[in-house]
């Protein structure tokens, strides 16, 4: 009990200094938050484009038919984002316009249009296009074409119903508004019934990548890896921080005081630690809020998970830069070290989020080097958590080498540091 007592005053002392400065604390917390947001910011505002129409044309629409058909299929092409519209009364005014070159084209529904296919009779409509606008003539026309199918649907739906009705004898004694009334009625249950299947079909087809990710989620994937890599990023920030502030004090002889006082040593760097991973651990709340709050980035479904990849993290880290300055000879050899080694680990471990996934799931080359580091494995880890929505069991590998290597750096360090 006395030794964790020790090694909490020892940290809390340590938080005041850091504390102080609050320029290296404005970059550890404030600049991954600016650069994930930006980045993140930038691949939303770039799907939205990407997903609304890119393409507006103008084109001309008249209507010559006043039945329920005409009307129904004027409505649903003037819903239509990639089209602009313009309600015109005569044919040779809409033509004049495509002539022009003012419009992309016209679209004519003829008088009996509703009338023919209440008969069950072939109809037409007629696409009028500009020669010097191919494209968008082609476009036009294709559009129409999904529009006239889904007419053309109903169409023989209701006389599906009627020749049935006729045959069957069942409505030989209703008048015509009867008649007219129940095909109507049963039109209205079928068609319902396939709009329902429509939305909600017996089969669907999922669209997914090598990785077996549903395309529609790729860039929540993508935000998730954006905010991991930052976070795992700046977390490894605090390695040239410990390395600095544990040679500066062995510098101005502070260390060697606080060793000679009647607290073990271990108690000393303990508490020295501790308080660099509170740093991480503050960042990491940071970034994942903004994430969840801002863009919508699922936290998982264990925040035990999330906690541990944090705390673990945090902890490579900090054992990093007691290793750094175990082997540094002055504190500004060690800051410089630690931030270097930061920086390249970072890049190499792709904590760096520059492409489309992390460099742990590329495969390859680049893949086994990036495990080399402990980045990779962070970044992975949470990875797990946050894009793949696994548990705390999932995430054990990663945990178990982040620690073997938290381990590795304190027993070299240990053995190698001096406080004189």
């Amino acid at each position: 009990m006395k030794t964790l007592s020790t090694i909490l005053t020892v940290a809390w002392k340590e938080l005041q200094v850091i504390s102080k400065d609050r320029g290296n604390l404005a970059i550890m917390l404030l600049l991954p938050l600016l650069l994930s947001s930006i980045q993140s910011a930038a691949n939303v505002t770039m799907n939205a484009e990407e997903g609304e129409a890119a393409i507006l044309l103008h084109v001309a629409l008249v209507n010559e038919d006043d039945g329920d058909f005409g009307r129904e299929v004027v409505k649903a092409i003037k819903t239509i984002d990639e089209l602009d519209v313009q309600t015109y009364g005569t044919l040779p005014e809409a033509e004049a316009l495509v002539a022009q070159g003012d419009l992309a084209a016209a679209i004519h529904f003829p008088e009996d249009f509703s009338e023919d296919i209440n008969a069950h009779e072939q109809t037409t409509v007629d696409v009028i296009i500009d020669p010097a606008q191919p494209e968008s003539a082609s476009i036009v026309t294709g559009i129409m074409n999904q529009v006239v199918d889904e007419v053309t649907i109903w169409g023989e739906v209701q006389y599906g119903i009627r020749t049935v009705f006729n045959a069957s004898g069942l409505l030989d004694g209703a008048s015509a508004e009867e008649r007219r009334g129940i095909e109507a009625m049963n039109l209205g249950v079928i068609m319902t019934r396939l709009g329902e299947m429509r939305t909600d079909p017996l089969i669907s087809v999922v669209s997914e990548d090598l990785e077996g990710v549903e395309s529609e989620s790729w860039l929540v994937a993508f935000l998730a890896y954006i905010f991991s890599g930052y976070a795992v990023m700046f977390i490894f920030f605090v390695v040239p921080l410990a390395a600095e502030s544990i040679l500066q004090e062995r510098e101005v002889g502070t260390l060697r005081r606080l060793v000679a006082a009647p607290i073990s040593s271990g108690s000393v760097i303990g508490g020295k630690l501790m308080a660099y991973m509170a740093i991480p651990c503050v960042q990491a709340v940071l970034l994942f809020g903004i994430a969840g709050l801002f863009f919508d980035v699922p936290l998982g479904n264990s925040p035990l998970a999330l906690v541990v990849m944090t705390l673990v993290t945090a902890m490579v880290a900090v054992a990093m830069g007691l290793l750094i300055a175990s082997f540094a000879k002055s504190a500004n050899q060690a800051s410089s070290a630690g931030m270097a080694s930061a920086f390249i680990l970072a890049i190499v471990g792709g904590a760096v989020p520059i492409g489309g996934q992390a460099f742990s799931r590329m495969g390859g080359f680049i893949s086994i080097l990036a495990r080399l580091t402990p980045q990779a494995h962070a970044v992975e880890g949470f990875l797990k958590v946050l894009a793949d929505g696994e548990g705390f069991l999932s995430i054990l590998p990663e945990v178990g080498i982040l620690l073997g290597i938290t381990a590795a750096f304190l027993l070299i360090a240990v053995r190698r540091f001096r406080y004189d």
